[in-house]
């Protein structure tokens, strides 16, 4: 089944002449909904290159405003942008990329009201700098035998881990590694800064993320991605849990 227009054909012909994007893998993409939660400096370009690669629906959910401190990061917007809604203005340019992606929006928080408009998702991405939202997201991912992948960006320093929630050998989620029941007092990018540049990675890694475990390009369960911008380093590290999860019976 060919679930790609001759315009989307064109706007893919350098991608899609790899290997990787057989006609197989390119209706598995096409038929993945990605819900990124917070539409920040990992959850814009994270859904760009998500479009960027083919991806056909993808669920944004952001309730805030744009703000002129937003724009050193938050790459799908300008200056006259500001004052407008954050899921309005990305929808309106990422299908300006390609107009035949289906971009569902929410244009609220998320929150335990209305996590149900999620349901419908493949995978879901946490890219909201806020940890009670993080471990919601969470919970509700396992329950639902959904993926999850969590992003985190302080500095110049990032963490990326995807857990995989539908075919489950051993549990291992984001309360396995952080099994507080409290949120933990974590500097955020509000009170100690953040580089856009680190962001901006963060977006592109966690796409890579994406794409490799989809179409089973490599492993990335329950590996955690560590960076430091600065260094320019990066580091593949292989989570195991050593606490009993209150979410493993669920």
């Amino acid at each position: 089944m060919n679930n790609y227009t001759e315009a989307e054909y064109e706007i893919f012909s350098r991608l899609f002449i790899l290997k990787e994007f057989s006609e197989e893998n390119l209706n598995k993409l096409s038929d993945i909904n990605i819900g990124i939660v917070g539409i920040g400096g990992i959850g814009c370009p994270l859904s760009q290159y998500l479009v960027n690669s083919g991806i056909k629906k993808i669920t944004l959910v952001d309730g805030d405003i744009i703000e002129k401190s937003n724009l050193n990061r938050q790459i799908l917007f300008d200056n006259n942008d500001i004052g407008k809604k954050k899921v309005n203005v990305a929808k309106k340019k990422l299908n300006l990329i390609n107009s035949d992606c289906k971009i569902y929006i929410l244009d609220k928080n998320i929150d335990l009201t209305n996590l149900s408009s999620l349901s419908n998702c493949s995978i879901i991405v946490d890219a909201t700098d806020d940890w009670k939202t993080s471990k919601i997201l969470n919970e509700y991912c396992v329950k639902n035998s959904i993926n999850f992948l969590y992003t985190s960006v302080v500095k110049h320093d990032l963490q990326i881990i995807l857990f995989n929630n539908v075919k489950v050998k051993e549990h291992l989620c984001l309360n396995c590694i952080f099994p507080n029941k409290d949120e933990i007092d974590l500097p955020r990018c509000e009170t100690v800064g953040i580089s856009g540049i680190s962001a901006g990675l963060a977006g592109l890694i966690s796409a890579q993320k994406i794409i490799n475990f989809y179409l089973n390009l490599s492993k990335e369960t329950n590996i955690l991605t560590v960076s430091d911008g600065k260094k320019l380093t990066i580091e593949n590290i292989i989570v195991k849990s050593k606490h009993e999860c209150d979410l493993k019976s669920v």
